[in-house]
């Protein structure tokens, strides 16, 4: 089984049923704060480098609903100071599993990597609370 190393924010609903889908499959998992991780632009290059940049972003940061932040309207270097100034809106989870950097939860393309016991029945990705509420999404 693998050792999964999670970053995502402490005391999210969605989060902790991602961390428990996981620890269900036979892994451990290390969870770490997305907020107390030192974040540079080259380490979240490590997790996005495959992905549109526009999906370096958590939909459901206060500031993305809001509109006070367009998700591409800002150059790759711009975007990664952003990010790495204001982790609320850094995509969740990130992992590092067996020495590859993974942006945000994909039952499918996880299975690809890592031994999963079946696919959720449930998306573990979506925001579980109302917004006005989440603890998802406060700092």
């Amino acid at each position: 089984m693998a050792h999964i190393i999670f970053y995502t924010k402490p005391g999210c609903i969605g989060g902790a049923k991602q961390k428990d889908f996981l620890l269900k499959a036979g892994h451990t998992v290390d969870e770490r704060s997305i907020f107390e991780t030192k974040w540079t632009p080259d380490l979240l290059m490590s997790f996005f480098k495959d992905l549109e940049l526009e999906k370096w972003f958590n939909k459901n940061a206060p500031d993305v609903k809001a509109g006070t932040v367009i998700l591409g309207a800002l150059p790759q270097k711009e975007t990664l100071d952003l990010l790495c100034r204001n982790p609320i809106l850094i995509t969740r989870p990130l992992m590092v599993i067996e020495g590859r950097y993974i942006a945000g939860f994909d039952p499918e393309a996880l299975s690809n990597i890592i031994k999963l016991q079946e696919l959720p029945n449930d998306d573990l990705t979506e925001c579980q609370m109302n917004s006005a509420i989440n603890p998802c999404n406060a700092v």
